[in-house]
């Protein structure tokens, strides 16, 4: 069930649904058996990088009022690095390879 499958096969809908649930009731668990020094730091953790992305589209707006929107690729860039959540959310679920280390600026 937990190993990757091969080059060309396509997932069945019921078993990614399956596992999709599986992977958020064990997270559920880990989160609900985790220490409160590891809740403390989750909550400071998330609390950091809401006031970061906050903070960052604060100042992004703030330019593009004084100096007109800059192009869409460095707009792009820009939300990117805003919108990143550290290495712990660094690769997303849903897809393996993409969000490997921060995005550049």
């Amino acid at each position: 069930l937990g190993e990757p499958l091969a080059a060309g096969a396509v997932a069945d809908p019921v078993v990614t649904a399956f596992l999709r649930r599986q992977q958020r009731l064990e997270e559920q668990t880990r989160r609900r058996e985790a220490s409160l020094a590891q809740r403390l730091h989750r909550f400071l953790r998330k609390k950091f990088y809401l006031f970061r992305r906050s903070t960052l589209m604060t100042c992004i707006s703030l330019r593009n009022l004084a100096l007109g929107r800059p192009p869409l690729e460095q707009l792009a860039q820009e939300v990117a690095f805003a919108n990143w959540r550290g290495e712990e959310e660094a690769q997303p679920k849903g897809s393996a390879g993409e969000g490997q280390g921060g995005p550049e600026l």
